[in-house]
């Protein structure tokens, strides 16, 4: 069997994405705006990508970003174990469009990670 990744919210027991589930990893709010902190804790590259939305980036490794554009997909640097802090980065998510109503997911977009179970699945309700 291969490597397992995972994708946890703060909080939660890490476990490989169950496509059978269909219990929802988070649960937001159609007309919110949620700023979600993403942190490699492995020694890795990740890149974040997320379904049905764009989003903006705001902070990279703790330092502001200032871009005129908005992302679907953004790297994650990797742990080097030497840092004091996991590499993170801050990402603004905007559920205002009525097109992120439902259920979608949110993954590592190297293929071998989320086939690996490196996936989790988000509900945003009306």
């Amino acid at each position: 069997m291969g490597e397992e990744f995972y994708v946890t919210v703060e909080g939660q027991t890490p476990a490989p994405f169950d496509p059978k589930s269909g219990v929802p990893n988070m649960i937001a709010k159609q007309e919110t705006v949620e700023d979600w902190i993403i942190e490699n804790r492995s020694n890795e590259l990740h890149a974040f990508h997320i379904h049905q939305l764009h989003f903006m980036l705001l902070d990279y490794r703790g330092r502001p970003v200032n871009e005129p554009f908005l992302r679907h997909t953004v790297n994650v640097p990797y742990y080097d174990g030497r840092a004091l802090a996991y590499p993170r980065v801050r990402l603004r998510m905007d559920f205002r469009d009525p097109n992120t109503v439902g259920e979608f997911v949110y993954h590592c977009h190297l293929l071998e990670h989320e086939d690996g179970g490196m996936m989790g699945l988000i509900r945003v309700e009306p």
